[in-house]
């Protein structure tokens, strides 16, 4: 199997979301994913920190609506104009404390089409899956998971490193995913 290095946007989210991925947060019928620190100290923001712009799906009425860094909506669409779904789970390692500690972070992976256009979309919370899924009429969408997510969506509050490599051996998505200077945001 081989692997490619894929890039992950840096700036302007609506011109690169089709070729590289982008860090989305899931606003789901009202529900954040991943849901943000509430702490305001200037610590916490630190461990909380992601180098990449971070945009925006809201999803609500069976309507997607893809916002850039700025939450400026630049792509709108119904459920049903998905063709092609894509998810899996990717795995990195990331300091987990101040004294830079290495642990496991595992960030959703996302690819849509909708009328013709692909979205690649990492989400910080892999627990969003599980509620995205369950709105789309997966009936209408190729759907492609090579984890067998669907058939595990259960376990997912419980990844750890061993199942991580259960689900994903002989995937594309076994090997690590190499996010420098990042940390855990949840």
């Amino acid at each position: 199997m081989t692997h490619t290095m894929q890039q992950v946007t840096m700036m302007d989210i609506a011109n690169n979301i089709d070729k590289k991925l982008t860090f989305i947060d899931f606003n789901i019928d009202g529900e954040l994913f991943p849901q943000h620190p509430q702490s305001n100290s200037l610590f916490s923001k630190v461990l909380a920190f992601n180098p990449f712009p971070i945009g925006l799906l809201e999803l609500k009425n069976d309507v997607i609506k893809i916002g850039d860094e700025s939450k400026h909506v630049f792509a709108t669409f119904s459920t049903d104009q998905i063709t092609f779904l894509e998810i899996g789970i990717y795995r990195s390692a990331v300091r987990a404390a101040p004294l830079a500690l290495l642990s496991s972070r595992y960030t959703l992976y996302v690819h849509l089409v909708a009328d013709e256009k692909p979205f690649f979309m990492l989400n910080d919370d892999i627990q969003a899956l599980g509620k995205f899924m369950s709105t789309l009429n997966l009936k209408q969408i190729h759907l492609v998971d090579e984890m067998n997510l669907m058939k595990h969506l259960a376990q997912l509050d419980e990844l750890d490193n061993q199942l991580f490599e259960e689900l994903a051996k002989d995937t594309k998505f076994f090997m690590p995913l190499h996010i420098v200077g990042s940390n855990a945001r949840v």
